[in-house]
């Protein structure tokens, strides 16, 4: 098999997103766990937030 023909498989296997040979994929989903961790203690800390009173009289305002 050419090279050519390898690297042909080897973009239709992540076309259809399958793991090619040697993929390093624990590594990635480590990476993955660790940003979305991350990410949800931001989203978690911005609920904890009070609103600013000026956005709060504004809101008032359109009771």
């Amino acid at each position: 098999m050419s090279g050519t023909d390898e690297s042909a498989k080897t973009k239709e296997a992540n076309r259809k997103g399958a793991v090619p040979a040697g993929a390093d994929r624990p590594v990635r989903k480590g990476r993955d766990e660790s940003l979305g961790r991350a990410l949800k203690s931001v989203y978690d800390e911005t609920l904890r937030e009070d609103i600013p009173d000026d956005l709060r009289d504004l809101l008032d305002k359109l009771n």
